[in-house]
């Protein structure tokens, strides 16, 4: 049997559309080292997950971790902080609460809005056990609250840029346990 002669390309439309399709599907791709938008939001998501774990860890540093140099905080009084009066406001807070019993952090929305931008909303529902800062009476609450932040691309990846509440924070007494 022989072998039937070599075609070009333009001979074989079959494998000139199927190398046409293969190449758009690579082209489709993020470039080399840059992700996908769902590897920003899951970034974005992990970098929020690391911030839950240092407000559990009563850590205000912690906090301001995946922040830039310019991060800044505006709480629901319309109050601002850099990063150095967070983290001193924080600490303070943190030396009254006697116990966080639990932290539930809900990403409520990832938009990218840019390559390098992005707008998160996220609701926190936390039970903790703190002492009044004039009468230093414990009582156990539970807070609800909902923070917009801005998030930036940078060479060392998502950094949150700025802090915002959302509204007013739910403040529910709560028995003690």
């Amino acid at each position: 049997m022989k072998n039937p002669p070599a075609l070009s390309w333009l001979q074989r439309p079959q494998l000139a559309a199927l190398a046409a399709v293969i190449c758009l599907g690579g082209c489709a791709t993020a470039p080399r080292g840059v992700q996908s938008p769902e590897a920003d939001r899951q970034e974005i998501a992990a970098k929020i997950a690391g911030i839950r774990d240092a407000i559990l860890a009563k850590s205000a540093a912690g906090i301001v971790q995946s922040g830039t140099p310019d991060w800044h905080f505006t709480g629901p009084d319309g109050v601002s902080f850099d990063r150095a009066g967070f983290i001193a406001r924080t600490k303070a807070l943190f030396a009254r609460v006697v116990a966080i019993e639990s932290l539930d952090t809900h990403v409520d929305r990832i938009v990218l809005t840019g390559a390098d931008a992005a707008e998160v909303e996220i609701t926190q529902t936390m039970v903790r056990v703190e002492r009044a800062a004039g009468t230093g009476v414990v009582a156990r609450l539970r807070l609800r609250y909902r923070e917009h932040h801005d998030w930036v691309r940078t060479p060392d990846g998502w950094r949150v840029r700025r802090v915002q509440f959302i509204g007013t924070p739910e403040r529910t007494l709560l028995p003690a346990s």
